[in-house]
């Protein structure tokens, strides 16, 4: 048996928990239990936690499965139910390395977080969501099967009495942002219902997303589900990785993103726009800040972007017609258009690359990575074909009946497209 002294050696390599891993498959499933630290829960586990009881095998951030502060039989107990998909509470860390402890089996959902949905839906677990935020609710042509259910109000605040009245057994939140929100939310739902749980799960971010889908995956008792939609992703991802892990830095083009308003805001380093740009083998030129960020023409002219990508808001998702690509042009003439930039590289070049921001965010923010990836490499990337891979993802994934070479407008010029 291991005494609580194990929480020191917790604190201590929960340090390294923060590590963002290089490929999309690399990582450890962050749910106790986990005692050899991979990236799932199995035998070996069983195995670990039984040598550690042994004296054979130091202990790990993840060994005590039962999160009593004792290393036992007990854990090996809750491991194999784990395994087996019948236990009782399931302990395992959120999106900001919180701990949280779930009640299980699920089947009751809020997720008010709208990524979540997205990532219930991929896998499988449609079926138990009893209500949504807004934010799901007004995109009708992504999420049509919502429409019918209740409506818990903002994503970022929803209504508490609304969310009682479905008695849930999970809600699913941000982690990482709105952070006070979050721990509002836990704390009034929990007072008024100690049988909910709560969890903050991003369910967006590309040095985390995997990671969410299988805690979900394991929540919800679908671990072959989420281990069926890592693995494709993982393979989609890695392959892109693989390829430009080895590129000298001159070989990496110079991108610029702007704003889904304004042309002159931008991402810089911790952003979404930067983390896809540097996993599609490209360099953020303003990688030298931080957050989101407004900058001068004059700037941009001077760190002179080889290629410049524009998301345009607003558009209607998936319910454009193919015909409507005239705002995506639009928005091309008027970015080539400029005066102040007539001098810049992808002006020049003819690199202008115009996305939909309401396709490409959220959970499906790694279609953007695989048609930038495209577009920044066209030589490394000859097989890739990424609108196949964006329809296999709402087809196989999502279950929608969308025909991406009849329906919609998601990306100009549409070269993307192998023929």
């Amino acid at each position: 048996m291991v005494s609580r002294l194990l929480f020191m050696f917790m604190i201590i390599a929960s340090v390294s928990l923060d590590f963002v891993p290089t490929f999309a498959s690399d990582y450890t499933i962050e749910i106790f239990g986990n005692a050899n630290m991979d990236d799932t829960i199995d035998e070996k586990d069983i195995a670990y936690v039984e040598g550690i009881i042994k004296g054979t095998n130091a202990p790990t951030y993840f060994s005590d499965a039962n999160y009593d502060g004792v290393i036992d039989a007990q854990d090996v107990e809750q491991i194999e139910r784990v395994i087996s998909g019948d236990e009782a509470s399931l302990v395992l860390l959120d999106s900001a390395g919180k701990v949280v402890k779930i009640k299980t089996p699920v089947e009751r959902i809020i997720p008010v977080n709208r990524n979540a949905a997205e990532a219930l839906r991929s896998i499988k677990t449609t079926n138990r969501i009893m209500a949504v935020s807004d934010t799901a609710l007004t995109d009708r042509s992504y999420f049509p099967e919502f429409q019918q259910i209740v409506s818990v109000g903002s994503g970022k605040m929803p209504d508490f009495e609304k969310i009682l009245k479905q008695n849930p057994d999970l809600v699913i939140y941000y982690g990482t942002q709105w952070t006070d929100n979050y721990e509002t939310i836990n704390d009034t739902l929990k007072k008024a219902n100690p049988d909910i749980s709560v969890i903050g799960l991003d369910c967006f971010k590309p040095e985390t997303y995997v990671q969410d889908i299988m805690k979900l995956g394991y929540i919800a008792g679908r671990v072959k589900e989420a281990d069926e939609f890592a693995d494709w992703y993982n393979d989609k991802i890695d392959k892109i990785e693989n390829v430009i892990k080895d590129l000298p830095d001159e070989a990496k083009p110079r991108v610029y993103e702007g704003g889904r308003s304004e042309l002159y805001q931008t991402g810089g380093a911790g952003s979404s726009s930067h983390n896809v740009t540097v996993m599609a083998g490209g360099k953020n030129i303003f990688a030298d800040t931080s957050g989101d960020v407004t900058i001068d023409p004059e700037s941009l002219v001077e760190r002179d972007p080889q290629f410049i990508i524009w998301k345009i808001s607003n558009i209607g998702s998936y319910s454009l017609a193919k015909e409507n690509f005239t705002k995506f042009k639009e928005k091309q003439d008027d970015i080539t258009s400029r005066p102040e930039l007539s001098n810049v590289s992808a002006i020049k070049n003819g690199n202008v690359y115009i996305q939909s921001a309401d396709v490409f965010f959220g959970g499906r923010y790694f279609l953007s990575i695989i048609y930038l990836a495209k577009w920044l490499h066209p030589d490394l990337f000859k097989d890739l074909d990424p609108q196949a891979i964006h329809q296999e993802y709402l087809t196989r994934f999502q279950g929608l009946d969308y025909d991406l070479s009849k329906q919609g407008v998601f990306v100009y010029p549409e070269e993307s497209r192998n023929e």
